[in-house]
C-alpha cells in the first residue's frame, strides 16, 4: 500500500510541477508585453513630428516625378484611357492632368482644338531635366471635351505631330492624314507660295522632305511679313533642294524651268540632278536635253545623259561621246563652242524644211546609211534645225 500511495502523490507533484511552470510561462509573456507597450509609449512621447509642410512636399514631387516617369513610357491610347483618372496627386492635380501633361508634350496631343480655345493657364515641371506642361484649373466638363476629342477625332495631333506621322509612314499617304496635315497653318504658309495648279501630294512631298523648324520658320515669317514673290518660292525651294529633296527638284522644274537651266550655277544643277532618278517625266527630259546642248560642265552632260539613258533601260556608252547621246535622242550634233571656227569642223548640214536623209546623202554624195551611223541615229528620222555631221568624201 505504501508503494501505491507514493506512486500516486508523484503523479500529482509531476501534474503541479508542470501547471506552475505554464503560469509562470504566461506571467513572463505578459509582463514583457506590458513593457513592449510601456517602451513605445516613453518614444511617442519623446519624439517630435516633422513639419507638416515639409514632409508634404517631399512627398508630392516624389509622387509627381514617378508619375509622370512611368505615364512617358505608355501609349496615347493607354494615355487616352487615364483621362477619367480623377486620384487626387497634389497640389490640386489629378492623374487625369499628369496624363494629360504627357499626352501634350510626348504625343502632340491638340489641347487647343480639342478645348475650341487658348489655354490662359500653363505650368511647366521638370523631371530629371525635362520639362513637363502642366495645364492647372481644367473643368470635368473641360476633360470631358478633351475625351470626346481623343476619341473621336481620328487625327487629334498638331501640325508638328501630323508631320512626324507623315514622315515616319511610307508613300503613299493615307488620304485622311494628308488631308488633316493640309488644313495646318504651316502646310498653307508653304502652299500660297505655289500657284493653284500644284498638286498637294506634290507639296506634302516637299514638306515631309525637311524638317518641322523650317515650317515653323516659314510660317514665323509670312505671320511677320506676307511674301508670295517667286525669289521667296525659289529660295524655299533651294534651301529643300541643299537637304536632296525629291519634291523640291520636281517643282522646281516644273515652276521655274528656265531659272533652273540659266541661272542656277553648275553645283546648283548637280544637286538637282541627283535628286531625279531617271528623266521619264517629260519636264525631266526636256531639261536634260536643254542641259545637254548647254555649255556647262562635263559631269552635269554626263549625269544629263545618264538619266536619259536611265529613262529607257539602257546604260549610257562610255567613253561618253557628246554628239553620239545628241543624235541618240534626235538633237544631231552639237554646235560648234563660239571659241572654235567653223572652218576646223568636219562637214556639217542643218536640216531644212521639207528636206529628208535620201536628198542630203544626194546633195553630199554621200549613202543614208553612212548618215545614219555617223549621227546614231536609230530612224531614217529628221526634223528642221537638226544639225548633222556629213561624213567625209
Amino acid at each position: 500500500m505504501e508503494t501505491a500511495y507514493t506512486h500516486r502523490w508523484i503523479r500529482k507533484f509531476r501534474i503541479l510541477t508542470i501547471c506552475l511552470i505554464f503560469s509562470v510561462a504566461i506571467n513572463i509573456g505578459a509582463l514583457a508585453i506590458g513593457i513592449a507597450y510601456l517602451v513605445q509609449d516613453q518614444n511617442d512621447a519623446l519624439s517630435y513630428p516633422a513639419p507638416v509642410s515639409r514632409m508634404a512636399g517631399a512627398s508630392e514631387e516624389t509622387t509627381k516625378q514617378k508619375i509622370l516617369l512611368h505615364y512617358s513610357r505608355l501609349s496615347f491610347r493607354e494615355l487616352a484611357a487615364l483621362l477619367t483618372n480623377t486620384d487626387f496627386v497634389e497640389e490640386g492635380y489629378r492623374k487625369r492632368d499628369l496624363a494629360l501633361s504627357i499626352l501634350v508634350s510626348k504625343h502632340f496631343f491638340h489641347l487647343e482644338k480639342a478645348l475650341g480655345a487658348a489655354l490662359s493657364q500653363k505650368r511647366v515641371f521638370e523631371v530629371e531635366g525635362t520639362p513637363f506642361p502642366l495645364f492647372p484649373g481644367l473643368t470635368d466638363d473641360q476633360f470631358q471635351a478633351i475625351v470626346r476629342f481623343a476619341y473621336l477625332e481620328k487625327w487629334p495631333l498638331t501640325g508638328q505631330g501630323l508631320f512626324a506621322l507623315l514622315q515616319k509612314n511610307k508613300r503613299p499617304q493615307e488620304a485622311s492624314l494628308a488631308q488633316a496635315f493640309s488644313l495646318t497653318p504651316e502646310f498653307y504658309a508653304l502652299s500660297a507660295l505655289f500657284q493653284k495648279g500644284q498638286s498637294q501630294a506634290d507639296l506634302i512631298d516637299l514638306a515631309v522632305e525637311g524638317t518641322w523648324p523650317m515650317l515653323e520658320s516659314l510660317l514665323l515669317e509670312q505671320s511677320q511679313m506676307l511674301d508670295l514673290s517667286v525669289e521667296k518660292r525659289r529660295r524655299l525651294l533651294l534651301s529643300y533642294l541643299a537637304l536632296q529633296s525629291k519634291a523640291a527638284a520636281r517643282l522646281l522644274i516644273q515652276t521655274d524651268f528656265d531659272f533652273a537651266l540659266k541661272r542656277l550655277e553648275d553645283k546648283g544643277i548637280l544637286d538637282l540632278l541627283l535628286c531625279i532618278e531617271k528623266a521619264d517625266a517629260p519636264p525631266f527630259r526636256a531639261f536634260c536635253l536643254e542641259l545637254l546642248k548647254s555649255s556647262r560642265s562635263d559631269p552635269i552632260w554626263h549625269k544629263s545623259a545618264e538619266l536619259l539613258y536611265r529613262a529607257e533601260g539602257a546604260e549610257a556608252p562610255q567613253p561618253f561621246d557628246r554628239c553620239a547621246v545628241l543624235a541618240r535622242f534626235g538633237l544631231g550634233a552639237a554646235p560648234p563652242p563660239p571659241s572654235q571656227p567653223i572652218a576646223q569642223l568636219k562637214r556639217h548640214h542643218t536640216v531644212q524644211e521639207g528636206e529628208n536623209l535620201w536628198k542630203i546623202a544626194r546633195q553630199y554624195k554621200v549613202t543614208v546609211d553612212q548618215i545614219v551611223h555617223l549621227n546614231g541615229l536609230e530612224k531614217e528620222t529628221i526634223r528642221p534645225g537638226m544639225i548633222l555631221q556629213m561624213p567625209d568624201q
